[in-house]
């Protein structure tokens, strides 16, 4: 990858989730952001009214979680929107897109 690399940062309503997840978790969901800055269009890109997001999968505890997230090329920014378990992951982001 050429030219300047991207900042992570996180929209203040994933942020208040992050704060309540255990230390684990946010060393895991902080690994997973390091992923993403390597190499951000990697991860699927999902369809519909969400377009625009793109999802990074891991899981943690047997618990599959979903970083969303949005790519401001001209900021070289990416911005955590939501990070949540898969269950309802879809609809809660559709709210926090809203």
């Amino acid at each position: 990858m050429s030219g300047k690399s991207y900042q992570i940062s996180m929209a203040p309503s994933a942020y208040r989730r992050y704060k309540k997840f255990d230390q684990d978790l946010q060393q895991k969901i902080q690994q997973g952001a390091s992923q993403l800055v390597e190499d951000p269009y990697r991860y699927e890109e999902l369809k519909g009214p969400l377009k625009g997001i793109r999802s990074y999968h891991f899981s943690h505890s047997k618990i599959q979680y979903r970083i969303a997230y949005r790519i401001r090329e001209d900021e070289k920014q990416i911005e955590i929107v939501l990070v949540k378990s898969r269950e309802s992951f879809y609809q809660t982001l559709k709210r926090v897109l809203e």
